[in-house]
């Protein structure tokens, strides 16, 4: 029969009279079921389960068409669902089945927070890319701080761009914040697209114009060498493990960054030789100069050096572990934290830190000079013992030299000044 206004109005009153729905057709299994109250299109299908031809219905649109024009439009929208639904019945996929998922889903959408999603990601990730629990602690900090009391329990569905740019002004102040919240949010609410829990990453892709431009601080570092003999002394002496103690002295005579101090390994060591081999892999050492330099960090060791890692090579004999500096940490090895504190906490200074040991060099070996006033060690072996790139791109591209016996002598140099005590009151470091 064919579906008018006036036909739907009888069948609701016919449903009223008969206290029971009554089905019109539309043709194709699509019919409209009436009620006294509602009007719904449904399709009936059969579908093959378990070996057998079962039937179904799905229910379709609900109808609220009050003239000729909107119900024609709602009835080639039931015919454009019921051919999907159809398309999947073909396919052996229950469509009644999969808007029963896709409804709960929806649901879960809605009744997920950001403090709830935030809780899943940040077990996971942690785990997955071994964090250290300084990390650990520093981001769920920044997320309980800044973003929680604005946003966390705000279903993710309904947090807009308005609500992280909220988040973000409250901390436009602090430049440094405002780069690791916004890369927070960033981050988690692109795991949660990636989840396929919300369709639409609201993160802002650019800094707010109220934001300054960040401007990183030069690290401390000490120029005096009685002071830095003083700081080795105390070293030597303050209460730490002495895996910290022995890579804490291993980066000052090495002058190497922490992270290639952190993951050094055994078999990267030639103590015959007096060489330290640090291969050019993410992480460890700068990958760029590998084209120019070769995929190995040649560090000559001094006399120094050498010892002392015989003495701790034989003080870890029963270790069955391939790093210099083990630990029960997730990565096997001490962590970057651990060699900072050893200057903020423990010597509680404000002037030096581990990565300062660089600066510290490098100003001293350039300033050294014989008695006739002549540089002892030229600019080149200073930045190659800092695996700095030395000259511009053409030289560059002409000089590869490891320069490795001037380096050795150098660092011998080096090793000396530091050895070479004048010890005096701790305290006396932080008034350089």
């Amino acid at each position: 029969m064919v579906i008018t206004i006036e036909a739907i109005k009888e069948a609701k009153q016919q449903a009223k009279t008969l206290g029971k729905p009554v089905k019109l057709s539309v043709g194709d299994g699509i019919r409209l079921n009436i009620s006294k109250s509602s009007a719904v299109f449904q399709l009936r299908y059969r579908i093959k389960e378990a070996g057998k031809n079962k039937e179904r219905t799905l229910t379709l649109d609900k109808l609220t068409a009050r003239t000729d024009i909107t119900l024609t439009k709602a009835l080639n929208k039931a015919i454009d669902d019921a051919e999907k639904a159809k398309a999947l019945v073909k396919q052996g996929i229950d469509p009644t089945k999969e808007k029963h998922i896709a409804k709960s889903q929806s649901t879960e959408k809605q009744s997920l927070t950001l403090n709830d999603y935030f809780l899943l990601w940040v077990k996971r990730i942690s785990t997955a890319t071994q964090w250290s629990d300084k990390h650990y602690a520093d981001m769920s900090a920044k997320f309980r701080i800044h973003i929680s009391p604005a946003i966390g329990e705000l279903p993710l569905d309904r947090i807009s761009r308005q609500h992280i740019g909220n988040v973000l002004e409250n901390v436009a102040s602090k430049p440094a914040t405002y780069k690791k919240v916004r890369s927070l949010l960033n981050m988690i609410l692109e795991d949660a697209v990636t989840a396929n829990k919300i369709d639409v990453n609201p993160t802002p892709r650019k800094s707010i114009g109220a934001v300054t431009k960040y401007s990183a601080k030069k690290l401390p570092a000490v120029t005096s060498l009685p002071i830095l003999q003083n700081i080795i002394a105390g070293i030597n002496t303050i209460n730490i493990t002495p895996t910290i103690r022995v890579a804490s002295l291993l980066q000052a005579q090495t002058v190497l960054r922490s992270q290639s101090v952190i993951k050094a390994k055994w078999d990267e060591f030639d103590l015959t030789n007096q060489l330290w081999c640090i291969p050019r892999i993410k992480g460890r050492i700068k990958l760029s100069d590998a084209d120019k330099y070769g995929d190995y960090l040649n560090i000559p060791l001094s006399d120094e050096t050498t010892e002392l890692l015989i003495q701790w090579r034989n003080s870890l004999r029963w270790q069955q572990s391939d790093y210099l500096f083990p630990s029960n940490s997730k990565s096997g090895h001490i962590t970057v934290e651990a060699l900072t504190k050893v200057y903020k906490v423990r010597l509680k200074l404000d002037t030096h830190c581990a990565h300062g040991w660089r600066s510290s060099f490098s100003t001293l070996a350039h300033e050294a000079i014989d008695d006739t006033g002549k540089a002892l060690f030229r600019d080149d072996v200073i930045e190659r013992c800092l695996d700095h790139v030395v000259g511009n791109a053409v030289t560059q591209a002409y000089n590869r030299g490891e320069l490795l016996e001037l380096r050795k002598t150098l660092m011998q140099w080096w090793s000396k000044q530091l050895s070479n005590t004048n010890v005096a009151e701790l305290k006396q470091s932080k008034t350089n």
